[in-house]
């Protein structure tokens, strides 16, 4: 499936960037709780990648009660 790698990818390389941009900022990147929170943003994150993809992600859907749904096309 070359849509989902290349989501897959660009959510990795968002991520990698995000948290190279923690340790910048000086937050403790290594800290059990931040790495707890980071999951969850992950999850957004890929979300939002998968929707821009056009793929299906059950966090989008669950998270729209109205409006555009996250279909694959």
């Amino acid at each position: 499936f070359p849509r989902k790698r290349k989501a897959d990818e660009q959510t990795e390389t968002l991520m990698k960037a995000l948290i190279i941009e923690c340790q910048k900022l000086g937050i403790n990147t290594a800290n059990s709780d931040f790495l707890f929170d980071m999951a969850w943003v992950k999850k957004f994150v890929q979300a939002t990648v998968d929707k821009q993809n056009n793929l299906a992600n059950d966090l989008c859907r669950l998270t729209r009660a109205q409006g555009n749904p996250c279909q694959e096309s």
